[in-house]
């Protein structure tokens, strides 16, 4: 089950509200410092028992989120790729912005509905990591090119690179993307580093 247009629109808004609430201005955006500044607290797979950590691995490779008393919790496989574990990080933090964990956790919630808050969360991380916006102004113009400016993977690189070129024949979708809000709150450091 795919999202709609409006849907995706309102995930790069909140998405977007997120990082001028908590007064970030800098692209790339860190999530570690993100989750900080959220009160999210991250827990690397590796600090688990070694066997809480091997039976986790089994089943959620990647990483997931939690919700104990009142804090959150970002458990992720810090021995995985360091794009990948950045990806988990913001597909997680999507996952608790966007309140899923009160939708995750109820009953007779269908295979679908499931899909398409995991769509969300996913399309959150890559619109936080890779911006269509940057991919115009840096005029990246091939994949290798958006990884290493995006500090993303190469198969993210070109989920965002063909999104943009569909996007790109479209000059209304276009002149949103250039006007669109992230664009006026975020500058891009070429120096970042995670």
């Amino acid at each position: 089950m795919r999202l709609t247009g409006y849907e995706y629109d309102k995930i790069e808004e909140f998405a977007t509200d997120m990082l001028d609430d908590l007064g970030i201005k800098e692209f790339p955006v860190d999530c570690f410092k993100t989750a900080e500044l959220l009160g999210i607290k991250l827990k690397r797979y590796s600090d688990l028992t070694p066997y809480d950590a091997d039976f986790i691995l089994k089943i959620i490779p990647d990483g997931f989120s939690l919700k104990k008393a009142r804090s959150f919790y970002i458990y992720f496989n810090d021995m995985a790729d360091k794009n990948r574990i950045k990806f988990t990080i913001w597909h997680e933090i999507a996952h608790i912005q966007l309140s899923h964990d009160q939708i995750l956790t109820g009953d007779n919630i269908s295979d679908n509905y499931k899909a398409k808050l995991e769509e969300a969360a996913n399309h959150f991380a890559q619109y936080i990591m890779c911006p269509p916006v940057f991919i115009y102004k840096l005029g990246l113009t091939n994949e290798l090119d958006i990884a290493e400016a995006c500090g993303i993977s190469y198969s993210l690189a070109s989920n965002v690179y063909n999104r943009c070129l569909k996007a790109y024949r479209f000059p209304i979708i276009r002149e949103k993307i250039y006007n669109s809000k992230i664009a006026k709150i975020l500058t891009y450091n070429p120096f970042f580093q995670t």
